[in-house]
């Protein structure tokens, strides 16, 4: 008896999938929430001759998967007073930044007098992820000795405001 074996062989298929990996632009900035209000307190006479500044750390968080440019400007052309007339120029106020904690990029940093006008504060040619900076906010050099002497309108406290807004853009 002749035993006859054939092979069969099942067929071999293959086929693929494109994978791809998408990288939306992503940009955000934040202020560090202890931070939502920023004073310049004018304590006693070598305030009143020197002017007032005030360093806030890690003040700012930026991600960037790009690079990127910081603006700031003041929605008001003055600081004012609730129910007076009297008000302080914004540009009374220069604003600077530097690295903050756990951030080793290489921006550049402008020195911005506060105006209405967006102005250049942080520009980097590259991204990050959580970026800190360290904002001041400076008004010692406000020209004149003793410029807001006469601004205190009585016994209390006389508190002069703006609201500043700060924006992300690509670079």
């Amino acid at each position: 008896m002749i035993l006859h074996f054939e092979c069969a062989r099942a067929q071999s298929n293959t086929d693929g999938v494109k994978l791809n990996i998408i990288l939306h632009p992503v940009q955000t900035i934040t202020i560090n929430s202890s931070h939502n209000n920023v004073e310049l307190q004018y304590l006693n006479i070598e305030d009143y001759n020197k002017g007032v500044s005030t360093t806030l750390d890690d003040h700012l968080t930026v991600t960037s998967t790009g690079g990127f440019q910081v603006n700031i400007y003041s929605k008001q052309e003055n600081f004012t007073l609730a129910g007076a007339t009297e008000s302080i120029p914004v540009s009374d106020v220069v604003i600077t930044a530097i690295n903050g904690s756990d951030n080793d990029l290489t921006p550049i940093f402008d020195n911005v007098i506060l105006s209405t006008k967006p102005e250049s504060l942080i520009r980097s040619g590259i991204g990050g992820i959580n970026l800190k900076y360290t904002v001041t906010y400076d008004n010692t050099g406000v020209g004149a000795v003793g410029k807001y002497a006469d601004l205190n309108l009585g016994n209390t406290e006389a508190i002069f405001s703006t609201e500043i807004t700060y924006t992300i853009t690509s670079k």
